[in-house]
């Protein structure tokens, strides 16, 4: 039996005469005893290459079947000695790239060697999983663009049943076939790139499912568990046979080295659970995990094309049922886009978030085993690896592991209700009472403004290493998209700086209801104290308000109201009533907030409306620390006389 652990090792093992005869020729045509040259140069001294051995390997696309690879190699050139008896006159450790190309069929045949280059760029490149096994390199930033080319290419004159991927069609473009089977717990699907035998069942009209045991399997076959899905038990045998029509598509190459290097093996198994990546792996388990994250990250954009999706969204949006909230509406559309394309609600709101639509994060909130309501927030605001919905594991981990936030948490500025963080203030939280208990969720408010009063969390997957997450995303999308829970593979961060709006807003609020209230309990004990004094005329209260401002002398208050001291005396002794614009002078000169401001007009009969200048007075009245000229302003800007009037004073 014949079992390599990478590619490399089977061309050392195999391959070694061929490379240490190509290497001979190059060095006897080049070679002059101290260096290499371009042209032919001869040396008098006999050559002998030893100690070949395969020291890198980097693999380069190429048609069909065609495997090209610049293998790198150390050497040895022994240099003989002069004379009948041969003996070893020197010896020296040289780098080669031998450029090889070779048919992968039913092994490796038609192995020819292109040319031979002496490499002097310094230490080999470190080896590679992708190069290895040859998995195709693609990363996050080019998925949509493989999965466009894939759908142009396979689905250009398919026929769709409303927008749901045309499988059949695709098969028969790729000349494979699937069957259902009875697969182990953790796998939902099976890829065969060698003959083999497995119980399979199929389906046929009239009769229903029929079982085969011991059924011939042909290279190319997909057997499809039938009881586990992609995407775990919120999947659907679609999306499945996606995934693996994806592995055939972009791993033939996979499966046939896989073959090459082990004769016994027959398969490739995806798993339900994504293994976590780690440097320890094997060449071979790093492979299996780039060849599934591929497969696991295209399913679902050849499954939801992303301009049949835009076109779903669109038609989601017109069938639409009123709606009360926003949130409600977005998970209406998500509802009606998933059965569009006969895939779970989950994964067309992961979709959604793929291609930008971030209000996706407050639909079907499902955390640690319980719905949330959903909530809503304007567009934009996410980063594509930040959520507001954090799971109490996490919550916890971040709360043990960042001072800035415990601080936060503790200053009880914030509470965690359950799935967010959220503004502990009745403006942003309700009550709901179930039986003897009461839980908190968001207001009515709160679930059309969640960036108004949620905080913000960064995440990524933990099924691969924190830098690897730009260029492999998937599981920490398609975590967060369906049930977030402390088992799943997501980790939580909290960035103080990205929430500092949010922030801001509960610093406001808390020193705004503080202020409010404080007011409240001033203005509750001075009318209290201006009924029981019959305070009920204009001179009277303002005589009153001056003496409590700390007993503002007349002559200061005609400087900050702009009327004059006798006006001032003939207001207060009940000679003359002022015209509003008076009253309103007095008001700013003596710096009396709003109810107060409000009070002492009712004293002369009058009151604020609607019209263009009581709204100026209105909005002069919310700015009561301010003085005569800043209120003038305010009235200038909207066109409206200034104060006080001056005529017959």
């Amino acid at each position: 039996m014949a079992k390599y652990p990478d590619l490399k090792s089977y061309l050392q093992s195999n391959y070694i005469e061929l490379f240490t005869s190509e290497i001979q020729k190059f060095v006897d045509n080049n070679y002059d005893g101290g260096g290499f040259h371009s042209i032919n140069v001869l040396s008098l001294l006999k050559h002998k290459i030893e100690n070949v051995e395969v020291k890198a390997l980097k693999c380069h696309d190429a048609p069909g079947p065609i495997v090209k690879m610049d293998v790198g190699l150390s050497a040895d050139i022994v240099e003989l000695g002069l004379g009948t008896k041969k003996y070893e006159a020197d010896r020296k450790c040289r780098w080669f790239t031998v450029y090889l190309q070779g048919i992968l069929r039913d092994g490796l045949v038609d192995v020819k060697v292109l040319k031979v280059k002496e490499y002097h760029n310094g230490a080999f490149e470190k080896d590679n999983a992708l190069d290895q096994f040859l998995v195709p390199y693609i990363y996050t930033a080019t998925l949509e663009e493989t999965a466009d080319d894939f759908t142009e290419f396979y689905c250009a004159d398919a026929i769709y049943d409303a927008y749901m991927l045309p499988i059949d069609h695709i098969l028969q473009q790729l000349e494979i076939r699937f069957y259902m089977a009875d697969l182990p717990d953790n796998c939902f699907g099976r890829m065969y790139f060698r003959k083999s035998k497995a119980t399979v069942y199929e389906k046929y009209p009239m009769i229903g499912e029929v079982k085969r045991e011991d059924y011939e399997i042909e290279p190319g076959t997909i057997l499809i568990s039938r009881q586990k899905y992609y995407l775990g038990s919120n999947g659907t045998h679609r999306l499945t046979i996606a995934h693996e029509i994806i592995h055939w598509h972009l791993h033939k190459k996979y499966y046939q080295l896989l073959a090459l290097l082990d004769d016994q093996s027959d398969m490739m198994s995806c798993e339900v659970e994504p293994s976590h990546y780690e440097e320890s792996m094997t060449m071979a388990q790093k492979a299996h995990w780039y060849a599934e994250w591929q497969a696991n990250a295209l399913a679902l954009r050849i499954a939801m094309p992303q301009h049949l999706m835009v076109r779903a969204m669109e038609e989601a949006y017109d069938a639409s049922e009123p709606y009360h909230y926003k949130g409600e509406l977005v998970e209406d559309m998500l509802k009606r886009v998933a059965m569009l394309f006969d895939v779970p609600r989950f994964a067309a709101k992961q979709r959604a978030r793929q291609l930008g639509w971030d209000v996706a994060d407050g639909a079907f909130v499902y955390v640690d085993g319980k719905w949330h309501q959903p909530f809503y927030f304007p567009e934009g605001i996410l980063e594509q690896y930040q959520t507001f919905v954090i799971d109490k594991n996490g919550f916890d981990k971040i709360y043990s592991s960042n001072a800035d936030f415990a601080e936060l948490i503790d200053s009880g500025k914030y509470l965690y209700i359950g799935y967010v963080v959220c503004i502990n203030d009745p403006k942003y939280l309700k009550a709901r009472f179930i039986g003897n208990r009461v839980e908190l969720e968001l207001s009515d408010y709160a679930c059309e403004h969640a960036d108004e009063c949620c905080l913000v969390f960064s995440f990524k997957s933990t099924s691969y290493l924190r830098e690897m997450q730009d260029k492999y995303e998937f599981y920490g999308e398609s975590y967060l998209s369906k049930e977030v829970k402390s088992e799943n593979y997501v980790e939580h961060y909290y960035d103080k700086n990205f929430n500092q709006d949010c922030l801001q807003n509960a610093d406001e609020l808390k020193k705004e209801i503080a202020a409010i209230l404080k007011a409240q309990e001033k203005e509750d004990n001075v009318f209290l104290e201006m009924q029981q004094n019959h305070l009920t005329t204009f001179g009277a209260t303002l005589e009153y308000h001056r003496k409590r401002k700390k007993h503002i002398t007349l002559e200061q208050l005609a400087e900050r109201s702009g009327l004059s001291v006798t006006t001032i005396k003939n207001y207060r002794s009940g000679k003359s009533v002022p015209p509003i614009e008076n009253v309103m002078a007095v008001c700013i000169g003596l710096n009396l907030p709003k109810a107060y401001s409000l009070h002492l007009l009712k004293t002369c009969s009058y009151s604020l409306g609607d019209s263009p200048r009581d709204r100026a007075y209105r909005l002069c009245l919310d700015y009561d620390e301010g003085t005569l000229e800043q209120w003038n302003m305010i009235l200038a800007a909207c066109s409206q006389p200034m104060i006080p009037d001056n005529r017959n004073q």
